[in-house]
C-alpha cells in the first residue's frame, strides 16, 4: 500500500474472531509507525458480510473488538472509512450502547403490551413519543368485550437511565348503558400484571386467578376480586386476595355436577383456564337425554361458583345438582332442620305421628 510518497506495510492479525489489518508507515528517522487499523468482524449467518471500522493507532484491540460487536447489534450511519481516535471510539461505543438499550427497551415495551392484551395498534405512537424523548406520556387503547366497550389510558414514564422507559400502570373505564362510568387503575410490574381482558372481568365483578409475587420475590397463586365497599385513597377499589391456603378448589367444585365439559381432559382444561381468567363460561349439563346450557363464574370468596341462564340472569346454584343429588341434599336439609328443633317440639312431632 502506498500513501503519498510513503509506503505502508500491512500486518494481519486475528483476535476473538475479529480481523485486524495494521498498516505501518515508514517515518524517517523514527522508522515504521502504526498509521491506522482496519478492524472487521464477520456477520453471523451471512456469508461475505462484515462490519468494519478504520481506527487510529491509539485504539487498543479490546476497545476495537467491543465496538465491532456493538456494530453487529446496533448498526448506524457512522462512516466506517474515517479513522477514529480513542476518544471518538469510546464516544461511539457509548452511543451504540445507548441505541442498543433503547432498542431493547422499546422491544420489551411492545412485547409487554402484546402480552397484556393491548395488541400492536399503539406501537407507532409509542415509538414517536420515545423518539421525541417525552418524559411522561399516555397512550389510548380501546377494546370491546361482550358488546361492552372499555377504554384504557396507558401510562409511560422515562426512568433515570438514559433513554429507558417504563410502562407502570393503566386506567380502565367502562361506560354503562345508563352513562355511569366504572373506573379502575391497574399497576404493571416489569411487564407483568392484569391483562386488558382480566381488567374488564374484574370490573364486571368477577374473580381472576393470577400468579403473584410476595415481597421476597417468591411466586404464589391467588384469586383476585375487586371490593366495591372499600376504596383506596385514589378512589381505586381494593383488591381482595384468596390464596391457595384459603381452600377454594375450582375443579373440585365443578366435579360431579354433570357438566359435560368436565368429562374429558381437554375440554376440562379449557373450561378451568377460561374461568381462571375471570370469564363467564358456558357449560353444558346433561339431564337424562337433554342438555341444558348455563353460564358459570368462579366465586372464590364463598368457595363455590355462580350460575347464570342464557341471558346472564343469576339463578340458584342448586340447578346444577343432579336429581339424585337434589333428593340427597333435600333429605340432608330436612334432617338438619329437624335436628335443630328444640327437644319439646321434636317430642310433640313424635306424639302426633304416633296418634
Amino acid at each position: 500500500m502506498v500513501l503519498g510518497d510513503h509506503q505502508l506495510h500491512d500486518i494481519y492479525s486475528k483476535q476473538d474472531g475479529a480481523a485486524f489489518t495494521l498498516s505501518y508507515q515508514l517515518d524517517d528517522p523514527h522508522g515504521y509507525q502504526l498509521y491506522c487499523i482496519d478492524a472487521s468482524l464477520d456477520v453471523p449467518g451471512k456469508e461475505n458480510r462484515q462490519v468494519f471500522q478504520y481506527l487510529q493507532a491509539d485504539v487498543p484491540a479490546k476497545t476495537a473488538l467491543e465496538l465491532l460487536q456493538l456494530k453487529l447489534s446496533a448498526p448506524d450511519g457512522q462512516d466506517p472509512f474515517r479513522p477514529l481516535n480513542l476518544k471518538e471510539t469510546e464516544q461511539y461505543i457509548h452511543l451504540l450502547k445507548a441505541n442498543h438499550m433503547n432498542t431493547q427497551n422499546l422491544d420489551f415495551l411492545k412485547k409487554s403490551l402484546l402480552n397484556l392484551g393491548f395488541g400492536e395498534k399503539v406501537n407507532k405512537e409509542l415509538e414517536q413519543q420515545i423518539g421525541k424523548k417525552t418524559p411522561e406520556f399516555t397512550l389510548a387503547a380501546k377494546h370491546e368485550f361482550n358488546q361492552t366497550p372499555i377504554d384504557y389510558q396507558l401510562h409511560f414514564k422515562a426512568g433515570e437511565s438514559e433513554g429507558m422507559y417504563f410502562f407502570n400502570k393503566y386506567d380502565a373505564t367502562i361506560t354503562k348503558a345508563k352513562g355511569e362510568d366504572i373506573n379502575q387503575t391497574f399497576y404493571i410490574n416489569k411487564g407483568n400484571g392484569i391483562t386488558a381482558k382480566e381488567a374488564f372481568n374484574l370490573m364486571e365483578g368477577r374473580a381472576v386467578h393470577k400468579q403473584l409475587f410476595n415481597k421476597d420475590g417468591e411466586k404464589y397463586q391467588a384469586w383476585l376480586q375487586l371490593d366495591p365497599d372499600n376504596l383506596t385513597q385514589n378512589g381505586n377499589k381494593e383488591i381482595k386476595r384468596f390464596n391457595e391456603n384459603y381452600g377454594f378448589n375450582l375443579e373440585q367444585v365443578l366435579t360431579g355436577k354433570g357438566i359435560k365439559e368436565m368429562e374429558n381432559a381437554e375440554s376440562k382444561e379449557s373450561l378451568l383456564r377460561s374461568l381462571h381468567k375471570g370469564n363467564a363460561q358456558q357449560i353444558t349439563v346433561t339431564r337424562g337425554k337433554e342438555e341444558v346450557k348455563y353460564f358459570v363464574t368462579a366465586s372464590p370468596q364463598f368457595k363455590t361458583i355462580d350460575l347464570y341462564d342464557h341471558q346472564m340472569k343469576r339463578i340458584k346454584r342448586e340447578e346444577l345438582l343432579q336429581p339424585s343429588q337434589k333428593n340427597t341434599q333435600s333429605q340432608k336439609n330436612n334432617r338438619q332442620q329437624k335436628e335443630g328443633l328444640p327437644e319439646k317440639k321434636q317430642q310433640s312431632r313424635k306424639r302426633k305421628m304416633t296418634v
